[in-house]
């Protein structure tokens, strides 16, 4: 479905197609697209491996930590262009632990920690050469949807955000569109979709303590 054709099923199910319109086409858009940044940070769906902006990560000899796109929630896996073999996923506490002296170690990179910069990647040991670490992330959308867009999200699950865009529309702070018990009802529809939602809390813990195994797949 493009962005079009999902406001114009929004509205026949809101019985909002004759002006004068409870909610404006801009309503509609924002509504949209907060449903696609919505379910893609509570399902995970959206996996990158190949879009250059986000998951290319340039190291420079001496580089401690590098800036994540902030389109990324979770990277899966980090390879080493022109070197065979995963980057090793490793924790702060863990090399605190072993090798105290950690963050003062140079040379060639194996490893990476993701859970001391907040939005940063750190390669292990700092780099003594340039390269550059190709990702697979988990990601939000890479840009607001046009009206002749399409989520991208799979086209089965279009159907299910239009849940979310009537959950906002109803949830509007008027007498006319207010509606708690449509809204609770189209909050569900998504919610059996694409889960609950994912609390920032929950994220950070994830972030800080899952992937150092590879049996571990909830990020």
């Amino acid at each position: 479905m493009t962005l079009a054709e999902m406001i114009t099923t929004a509205r026949i199910r809101a019985d909002d197609t004759a002006a004068p319109y409870l909610w404006s086409d801009a309503e509609w858009v924002g509504y949209a697209n907060d449903a696609e940044r919505e379910a893609a940070r509570r399902s995970r769906l959206l996996v990158d491996s190949s879009t250059a902006e986000i998951v290319e990560v340039s190291l420079t000899a001496g580089d401690v930590v590098v800036d994540l796109d902030p389109r990324v929630l979770f990277i899966r896996r980090a390879r080493l262009v022109g070197r065979s073999g995963q980057l090793q996923r490793i924790s702060s506490k863990d090399l605190d632990a072993c090798t105290p002296d950690w963050e003062d170690e140079t040379g060639e990179v194996a490893a990476y920690v993701p859970d001391i910069d907040t939005r940063k990647f750190r390669p292990y040991p700092t780099p003594t050469a340039n390269g550059t670490v190709k990702l697979t992330v988990v990601r939000l959308p890479l840009s607001d949807m046009a009206i002749n867009d399409e989520p991208e999200l799979p086209g089965h699950l279009h159907e299910s955000l239009i849940g979310w865009m009537l959950f906002r529309a109803y949830s509007k702070q008027d007498e006319d569109t207010r509606d708690p018990a449509k809204a609770a009802t189209n909050l569900a529809i998504f919610e059996a979709e694409f889960g609950r939602k994912s609390s920032a809390i929950d994220e950070a813990w994830i972030q800080r303590e899952h992937g150092y195994i590879q049996d571990e797949g909830i990020y």
